[in-house]
C-alpha cells in the first residue's frame, strides 16, 4: 500500500518507527557493530543515557528523512497526533532519541518504547486507547516489512517508509 494510495481525512493519529524511519542511519551496519564486544555494547547504551544531547550527531551519526519532514508538515495542517514507537531493548537511548526527534522533527511527536517489534501491535493498542479512536483510523510507517506485515494482519494500517510519496 502506498500513501497515495491512502485517504488521510480518516486519520487521526500517525506512528513512525525511529531508526531508519524518522532517523536514517549514515551507517547501515548500526546493530552489529556496537554487537562486536561486551565493551562496545555497554558503551553503546552508556554514551546514550550520559550524551543524549549528542547522541545521534557524534556517537551514531543520524539524518532526518526529509520525505518524512514534509509529511509531518501535512499531518500537523490536518490535525493529526503523532507518535514515535520505536523497538528498543533497553530504554537508555530513549532520551537521545526524543532529543533526535525533537531537533529534527518539533517538539510534538512523543517517543514511545516498545521491548521488541512484535509488542508494537499492543503498543499502537495503547496509543489508540488515550487518543479515544479506532484502530483504523491509525497509520504506522516502519522501514521493516516483517513489521509492517505483522501490523496489517492485526487489523492496523502499515506501511514502509519507502513508500511514502507526496
Amino acid at each position: 500500500m502506498k500513501l497515495v494510495d491512502m485517504n488521510l481525512n480518516n486519520i487521526k493519529v500517525v506512528i513512525f518507527d525511529f531508526d531508519d524511519t524518522l532517523a536514517i542511519h549514515n551507517d547501515k551496519d548500526f546493530s552489529k557493530k556496537r554487537r562486536e564486544s561486551e565493551d562496545m555494547y555497554l558503551n553503546y547504551y552508556l554514551n546514550a543515557y550520559k550524551n543524549p544531547n549528542t547522541f545521534y550527531e557524534d556517537i551514531e551519526p543520524c539524518i532526518k528523512s526529509e520525505v518524512l519532514n514534509d509529511f509531518i508538515i501535512t499531518l500537523r495542517k490536518n490535525n493529526i497526533k503523532m507518535y514515535c514507537l520505536s523497538g528498543m531493548k533497553f530504554s537508555f537511548h530513549l532520551k537521545a532519541k526524543q532529543n533526535f526527534v525533537n531537533k529534527h522533527y518539533g517538539n510534538d511527536i512523543e517517543v514511545i518504547s516498545a521491548g521488541t517489534q512484535e509488542l508494537k501491535v499492543d503498543g499502537v493498542k495503547i496509543i489508540q486507547r488515550f487518543n479515544k479512536c479506532k484502530l483504523d483510523e491509525i497509520l504506522f510507517i516502519d522501514d521493516r516489512e516483517d513489521v509492517v506485515d505483522l501490523l496489517n494482519k492485526n487489523g492496523i494500517k502499515s506501511i514502509l517508509v519507502n513508500n511514502i510519496e507526496l
